[in-house]
């Protein structure tokens, strides 16, 4: 009974939100000129200049400014909610991020932060402060479902990603020099211990806790997470990083930074599904997925939309073929 209700609830919102989009996007604006009354038989959204705008002529007016993209907008968002129920854990991660763009306003705009943030909202199709962690509940909700669904398909995405991507995961040590070609002597001292540390037969895990300077990812023994040839790393790193195998550790490769160790921690698919990055590569490497996603569950969930027109633009504008 439960899945017929959330059916039923679907296709009347996307019906409602196919309608009534637009209007969201200017109704803030315009809202202080939407007298209530009709004429004719048809709501009167507004007047202006003594000239009565009808509700279909508000839409059509609004749909020609805004276009597809906000209906689709809606279209997605319905969707995702549709699809995917909320969770305790997709609350507290959506509160900490609530928290910390809200911290971040603050600091950057003061205490107009607020108008600052709601501004940014409303391009997302939001109103209002609050709406923040709603949005970012959606955001976690859409990523659950995006997830899912590359898992179901995994086997017949993941051999030719694998082939063009080369995605793994890698850690590494960093011995940090502010010049490498022109190291200072406490810099070469470090250097040096290093390499006396790793020719000695130090671990790889001994040699961040001891020698490595990348305070950042240190606690993580190093770990710098899911890699692919796509990943915005200095150039040296990536293409010692892409040429070696599973367990393998590179002589050091020296950058910007200094002079590093890599690792490739896995080249498994189980470990690389561990990493969201991973998943948002996937997506990204195929320009039609997003979209085909979406309109796979809208069709699962028993979507109709009646106005073929829409239908044909809204279609379109995924870049799906029916």
């Amino acid at each position: 009974m439960l899945a017929v209700l959330k059916r039923q609830w679907f296709i009347v919102l996307v019906a409602v939100l196919l309608v009534s989009t637009i209007i969201f996007y200017v109704y803030d604006k315009n809202k202080d000129n939407l007298p209530s009354k009709s004429v004719g038989g048809k709501d009167i959204v507004f007047s202006i200049a003594e000239t009565d705008v009808s509700a279909d002529e508000f839409y059509d007016e609004l749909y020609n400014r805004y276009g597809m993209g906000a209906v689709y907008l809606f279209f997605e968002r319905a969707v995702v909610e549709a699809s995917v129920e909320g969770s305790a854990v997709i609350t507290t991660k959506a509160e900490v991020d609530a928290d910390g763009v809200v911290a971040n306003f603050q600091e950057y705009y003061g205490t107009e932060y607020e108008t600052y943030l709601i501004d940014a909202l409303k391009t997302l199709g939001y109103s209002k402060l609050e709406d923040l962690q709603t949005y970012f509940e959606y955001v976690y909700k859409r990523q659950s479902m995006m997830n899912s669904y590359l898992d179901a398909q995994m086997d017949t995405l993941f051999a030719g990603f694998q082939e063009v991507n080369s995605p793994r995961i890698v850690s590494h040590v960093l011995v940090t020099m502010a010049d490498p070609d022109a190291p200072t002597a406490e810099e070469t001292e470090r250097f040096e211990a290093a390499k006396a540390a790793l020719a000695a037969g130090m671990s790889f895990e001994d040699m961040v806790i001891n020698h490595s300077n990348d305070t950042s990812n240190n606690t993580l023994k190093g770990l710098l997470g899911y890699v692919d040839k796509n990943t915005s790393f200095v150039p040296e790193f990536l293409a010692a990083a892409l040429t070696l195998g599973e367990g393998e550790v590179s002589d050091w490769v020296k950058t910007e930074y200094g002079y590093h160790l890599i690792r490739i921690d896995s080249l498994a698919i189980d470990r690389l599904k561990e990493e969201q990055a991973f998943y948002d590569a996937l997506l990204a490497s195929d320009a039609t997925l997003e979209a085909n996603i979406i309109w796979s569950k809208a069709e699962e969930l028993g979507v109709v939309i009646n106005d073929e027109a829409l239908k044909t633009e809204l279609l379109a504008y995924m870049g799906i073929e029916e």
